[in-house]
């Protein structure tokens, strides 16, 4: 696929510049994402994806006008600037950006591969509405490669550290009974299954309750995992007979306020939402303790210094992995500019009446051969452009 004019072009506000308060503020609803993926990604001819989780609100475009998306995006949230609160990638810093997302250089808690998850359902999300294209599934597909062999090849995911396992990591050293606490987990998207994964491994099923607003998904989970499944609506009623909860939902006001929390047994509450979905108010109780993703990642600081020696090697490995896609991408840039020489030339070779054995064998040798000519020096593909098209 050769297409003139479009770019790599990424975007968005992330833990590198925000903190989780301010964070919330540049959350996506279901139904601006909706918006993005339907109207304003088509009107601006570009494809891609929008991850939206706790820790970044980022867009991964391919196209035209990616900038104009940008400013949509800033004008929703009376912003001007995009580098005075966030970040912005361009061309091969866009895509070499998109690696290290992926393989967790650029997660809060370093070597987190929580977000290969979060970015294929992103990528699904988008597919689903019709927003992306071929090569941009090629690209996610290569970073993630690359992300496997940084997991399988350094120690960068060494240990079990991740921001469910901080979660019940940080249940467990403040909750002074935490085997037998009775913990809820609200929300069974991505992140509320993998800290419910690991409350499961490290509290046991009893005294364990899960709720989400769809009562199919959280059954299901209950069966699967062996901890009992509550409606939205009884988990609800039932607040006051837990010691923790953990929620890990997504809605646009706080589910926990004073009204519902206060006068419970309540003592704990890990807030892994974007919006919070702990009210401000209820932040400033003195005898409640409340962790967001920020509190989090600094509990497991000193772990993560054992990770920091493997990031180079990782570096490494993108480069390899990104040649490989840029390889690609020329090889496809590439195609139909051979494709051309060659039929001019079999023509030619045709009317001097040539064996067509070895016309065909003949030209695919020179194929072979521009396609090496054209993988070391990028520049021959214009050259050939030229020659073929009289292209300056």
């Amino acid at each position: 696929m050769q297409v003139t004019g479009y770019n790599w072009y990424t975007f968005g506000i992330t833990h590198q510049h925000a903190s989780a308060e301010d964070r919330q503020l540049f959350a996506l609803s279901s139904e601006e994402l909706t918006q993005y993926y339907e109207h304003i990604f088509p009107e601006n001819e570009c494809a891609g994806f929008i991850t939206n989780t706790c820790n970044r609100t980022s867009f991964f475009l391919f196209g035209k006008h990616p900038e104009h998306i940008e400013q949509h995006f800033l004008q929703s949230r009376n912003q001007s600037d995009i580098l005075e609160i966030g970040e912005r990638y361009i061309g091969r810093k866009a895509l070499n950006h998109l690696f290290e997302v992926i393989a967790g250089l650029d997660s809060q808690i370093i070597g987190d591969f929580e977000i290969v998850g979060q970015i294929k359902a992103a990528f699904d999300a988008s597919k689903n509405h019709g927003a992306t294209l071929g090569i941009v599934e090629k690209l996610v597909n290569q970073a993630i490669h690359s992300s496997r062999r940084i997991k399988n090849e350094t120690g960068l995911s060494q240990g079990t550290s991740s921001t469910s396992y901080a979660a019940v990591q940080f249940l467990r050293n403040t909750l002074p009974h935490f085997n037998n606490a009775k913990i809820l987990v609200l929300g069974m998207g991505q992140i509320g299954k993998r800290t419910l994964d690991n409350l499961v491994a490290e509290h046991g099923r009893e005294n364990l309750f899960i709720a989400n607003r769809s009562f199919a998904k959280s059954e299901r989970q209950g069966k699967l995992h062996g901890v009992q499944a509550l409606t939205w609506d009884e988990a609800f009623e039932k607040l006051s007979e837990f010691d923790a909860i953990v929620s890990a939902v997504s809605a646009p006001q706080p589910v926990f306020t004073t009204t519902n929390i206060l006068g419970t047994n309540i003592s704990c509450i890990v807030d892994l939402s974007i919006p919070f979905s702990v009210s401000t108010e209820l932040q400033s109780q003195p005898n409640l303790v409340i962790a967001n993703v920020d509190v989090l990642s600094q509990s497991i600081a000193k772990q993560m210094e054992a990770r920091k020696h493997w990031v180079p090697k990782a570096h490494d490995i993108i480069r390899e992995e990104l040649d490989k896609y840029k390889e690609w991408e020329l090889a496809v840039d590439a195609v139909p500019v051979i494709k051309a020489l060659q039929q001019r030339l079999e023509k030619q070779w045709q009317e001097k009446n040539l064996d067509a054995e070895k016309i065909e064998r003949v030209s695919a040798k020179i194929e072979a051969r521009l396609f090496e000519r054209i993988r070391k020096n990028p520049k021959e593909l214009k050259e050939l452009e030229k020659q073929l098209y009289g292209r300056s």
